[in-house]
């Protein structure tokens, strides 16, 4: 699909859709341009054997059209309901949320983990194998942090003393990272 752009910053020329995703091949998204792409940009990547998705605006599903005057329905000439797309659905990619599947951009999964307090037992649940693990003993200090690695089901740790306790799960790729804030008494 040609499309032609009438910004006028934009010289005429030759656009093949309004956003292109570039992946790796564990569909890591790394690079998104987008508004309108030029068909250049498509070419280079292809000379350079990048993996990437063109995703060109899609159009809304039709529905009856309204005269823009009078704001009534319209009809053809046979009496039918004049249908028509009342516009056009744009592609959207959150580069630290979304990866490419299949050729399209779907959302991360979530790690899907649980916290719970007993005491100044804390509980994590559900944790994937391989997790590593930020908890912030006080969460408005980066110093107050301790790494470790999820290892088992459920991860165990105590802490000294009362107060918020932050915990940053980092999961295997392609899952999305949780931060769990839990108070212990």
């Amino acid at each position: 699909m040609d499309l032609q752009c009438n910004h006028p910053l934009c010289s005429l020329g030759s656009w093949i859709g309004l956003m292109i995703v570039e992946y790796n091949q564990d569909g890591r998204i790394f690079h998104v341009i987008s508004d309108p792409v030029p068909d250049t940009i498509a070419a280079m990547l292809n000379d350079r054997g990048r993996t990437f998705l063109d995703l060109p605006p899609e159009p809304l599903p039709e529905v009856q059209m309204r005269d823009p005057d009078t704001g009534h329905l319209v009809f053809d000439d046979d009496g039918e309901p004049a249908m028509g797309s009342p516009g056009l659905r744009f592609a959207a990619c959150d580069i630290s949320k979304d990866y490419v599947v299949d050729g399209r951009v779907v959302r991360r999964p979530s790690c899907g983990c649980t916290a719970s307090v007993e005491g100044r037992v804390v509980s994590l649940a559900g944790l994937p194998e391989g997790s590593t693990l930020s908890i912030f003993l006080d969460p408005t200090d980066v110093q107050s942090a301790v790494q470790a690695e999820a290892t088992g089901d459920p991860f165990l740790f105590e802490v000294d003393e009362p107060g918020q306790v932050r915990i940053h799960v980092t999961p295997p790729w392609p899952m999305l990272d949780e931060v769990i804030d839990v108070e212990v008494e």
